[in-house]
C-alpha cells in the first residue's frame, strides 16, 4: 500500500494548481525571450533561427538564462499534464464511464503533448540541407530532394517596390522521369514527408545561366550549381554574360570524372575547350534568366506536429454537441408567460 508522502506527491504532481504555475511561468519566459532575442539578434543570439534550438548551446550564454529555465519547466508541465491525464483516464475506466464525449479532454492533453514533442524533435534534430539557384528552364537538383525548374514567375509588387505575393511555378522531377508542377511562394514551400522535407522560397530575381554543349548534348547551370555533360559533371565557378567583360559570353569551370583529379576551364562564347580525354566543349552563351533561390531544410517534428493536429481535431469532434445550440425548456404547463402565471 502506498504511503501518505508517496500518495501526497502524486497529487502534487497532477494538480491543477501546478499546471497552472508552470503554464504562467512559460508565457512568461517565452515572453522575456522574445525580448532578449531581438535585442541579441546581432550579438549572442545570431546562431538561433527557425526551430533550431542547439543554437542556445553553441556556445551556452547567461543572455539564454530564460531558456534553460524553460527547459524545466516544460518538462515539469508535461510530467504534470500526462500525470493529470492518466489519473483521469483511468478513474473513468474504473468507474466504467464509456460515452466517447468524456474521454474528450484526455486527446486535447495528448496533442499537447505532441505539440511539445514536435518542437523538441524538430528543434534538435532539424537541419538546413543547403541551397538550390533555380533558373527558368534549367533542371537542378534540390538539396536532399529531386530535381526541379522554374517554369514562370509572378511577383505583385507594393507601391514602393517591394514584393508582396510571389508565385512561383516549379516542376519537380523524380528519378523514374515523372513531372509534378507545384506553386511556390513565401508561405507556401514545396514539401514530402508530412512536411518533413522542406524547400523554401529564399529570394526572387535574375541569375546568369552558362548554357554548353559537347557533341550532341547539351546542359545549363547557373554559377555554384552543376550539371552532367558527356559522362562527367561539370560545375560552373562563375559565368559573364556578353557585353559585362567583352563582346563574349565566359565561363569558368570545373570539370570532374570519376576517377580523375578535377580540370579547370576558361570558355569564351563559340569557342572549343578540349577535355582531359580530348572532346571537345563549347560554351553556347550565358543567358540571364528568372530565377529563385531555394533553401532545402530537414523539419523531422512537422509530422509529429501534424499528428498533434489530428488528435485536436479528434477531440473537438468528439466534443461536438456542446457546439449545438440547446433547445429552450419546456415550460411548466399552465405558463402563459406572464406574471403570476394563469
Amino acid at each position: 500500500m502506498p504511503s501518505p508522502e508517496r500518495r501526497d506527491w502524486g497529487a502534487l504532481l497532477r494538480s491543477q494548481g501546478l499546471g497552472l504555475v508552470c503554464g504562467f511561468a512559460t508565457v512568461l519566459l517565452l515572453a522575456v525571450g522574445s525580448f532578449v532575442l531581438a535585442a541579441t539578434r546581432d550579438g549572442a543570439s545570431r546562431a538561433i533561427g527557425m526551430d533550431d534550438l542547439r543554437g542556445f548551446f553553441a556556445p551556452p550564454s547567461w543572455t539564454h538564462l530564460w531558456f534553460y529555465l524553460l527547459v524545466p519547466v516544460l518538462g515539469l508541465y508535461g510530467l504534470n499534464t500526462t500525470l493529470a491525464t492518466w489519473h483521469s483516464v483511468s478513474r473513468k475506466i474504473r468507474a466504467g464511464v464509456t460515452a466517447p464525449a468524456r474521454y474528450a479532454p484526455a486527446l486535447l492533453h495528448v496533442s499537447f503533448l505532441l505539440a511539445m514533442l514536435a518542437h523538441g524533435v524538430g528543434g534538435l534534430w532539424g537541419a538546413e540541407r543547403g541551397e538550390a539557384v533555380l533558373p527558368e528552364g534549367s533542371w537542378q537538383r534540390l538539396p536532399g530532394g529531386p530535381e526541379a525548374r522554374l517554369r514562370s514567375l509572378a511577383v505583385d509588387r507594393l507601391p514602393g517596390g517591394m514584393p508582396r505575393e510571389v508565385r512561383a511555378a516549379v516542376e519537380l522531377r523524380d528519378g523514374a522521369g515523372r513531372v509534378e508542377e507545384v506553386l511556390v511562394g513565401y508561405n507556401q514551400p514545396i514539401s514530402s514527408g508530412l512536411g518533413a522535407e522542406l524547400h523554401l522560397l529564399g529570394d526572387m530575381g535574375q541569375a546568369p545561366v552558362a548554357e554548353l554543349s559537347l557533341g550532341g548534348e547539351r546542359c545549363a547551370a547557373v554559377p555554384g550549381a552543376a550539371c552532367t555533360l558527356g559522362g562527367a559533371e561539370v560545375r560552373i565557378a562563375s559565368a559573364v554574360e556578353a557585353g559585362r567583360m567583352g563582346q563574349q559570353a565566359m565561363a569558368q569551370v570545373q570539370v570532374v570524372r570519376a576517377g580523375a583529379a578535377a580540370q579547370p576551364l576558361w570558355l569564351i562564347e563559340g569557342r572549343e575547350a578540349a577535355l582531359a580525354d580530348g572532346r571537345p566543349v563549347r560554351l553556347e552563351g550565358v543567358v540571364v534568366r528568372p530565377a529563385i533561390l531555394v533553401r532545402s531544410r530537414s523539419a523531422p517534428g512537422n509530422p509529429w506536429a501534424f499528428f498533434s493536429a489530428l488528435v485536436i481535431l479528434g477531440g473537438v469532434a468528439l466534443l461536438w454537441r456542446r457546439f449545438l445550440p440547446r433547445a429552450p425548456a419546456p415550460a411548466p404547463e399552465g405558463d402563459d408567460g406572464a406574471p403570476g402565471g394563469s
